[in-house]
Parts: structure tokens; C-alpha cells; sequence
């Protein structure tokens, strides 16, 4: 699926990040569940949404074992905050260039995302809201499957 316009722009890279906060919901195999906040965040193709791996360890324990996603946003209109839906993975250094998931090659996003910081700064957060130890580990990929508004 095509990720809706509003949405896509909202979630691409720009000059002042911030202007979203997401948060990815991933699963284990018996169902516990973790979230995680995302300042950081890119589209791919129209359909995958990208997010810099920051210490993501529950993250990405529960995408070994469910590789299935859900991001919400519910910021700036956090009234009626956008869901996305759809399988996710990580691709993480260590995997071969050609490792796919779904229409991805893990050496292609690595490659222009692989050091997100040189595309979006971190330090443009506000302090209280950047990584204290800045170590990317890979880049975590949801592909849309869904995508509405909650409460709309």
C-alpha cells in the first residue's frame, strides 16, 4: 500500500525534526509487548517507513521472533494520531548487502541510512529528548500493510 501524502510528508527527513514523535509496538511470541519512541524518521518507496535502531533491544528481540510492527503518531494532531500497520524488520551491520526484506536490500538502506545522524542531526533535539550514548546499530523497516486514523 501507499502511505497517504499527509503521512509520508509528516514522517520524511527534514531540516528541524520534531515535528513528529512516533512510537513502534512490537510483540514477542507470547504476546508481551514493547514500545519504543522514535524522534527519527524516513519513507522509503511510498510504503516502508525507516527508524534509526537506537539501543532498541526489546525491539529487536520481539522482531526476531514476530517480525510485525505497529507506529503511531500522535503528534501534531494527537487527536485523531495516525496508526500504520505491517511486517518489520531490522537490518542491522553484519548482514549481507543482499538481504532482503520484502523489496529492501539491507546493503542499499545501510548504505543512506546506515549512519542516520549524518543525514538528521541528533543534536537538534531538545537535550532532554536525544540518545545519551549515540550508537546506531541498524535501521529498523515497517512496511505498511495499513494505515489509518484512529478515531476519525
Amino acid at each position: 500500500m501507499t502511505i497517504p501524502a499527509e503521512l509520508t510528508e509528516l514522517l520524511r527527513i527534514k531540516d528541524a525534526p520534531l515535528d513528529a514523535v512516533v512510537y513502534l509496538t512490537t510483540t514477542d511470541l507470547v504476546g508481551h509487548s514493547n514500545v519504543s519512541a522514535h524522534a527519527f524518521t524516513d519513507v522509503v518507496d511510498g510504503e516502508y517507513i525507516l527508524l534509526p535502531d537506537l539501543f532498541a533491544q526489546k525491539t529487536k528481540v520481539n522482531l526476531n521472533e514476530h517480525q510485525y510492527g505497529v507506529l503511531s503518531v500522535a503528534w501534531p494532531d494527537a487527536a485523531h494520531p495516525w496508526i500504520v500497520e505491517g511486517p518489520c524488520n531490522i537490518f542491522q551491520w553484519g548482514h549481507p548487502a543482499n538481504y532482503r526484506f520484502h523489496a529492501l536490500k539491507a546493503g542499499e538502506i545501510l548504505a543512506k541510512w546506515g549512519d542516520w545522524e549524518q543525514r538528521e542531526s541528533f543534536d537538534s533535539l531538545p537535550e532532554e529528548l536525544r540518545p545519551r550514548v549515540v550508537a546506531q546499530r541498524g535501521v529498523i523497516v515497517l512496511k505498511a500493510e495499513k494505515a489509518y486514523r484512529a478515531g476519525a
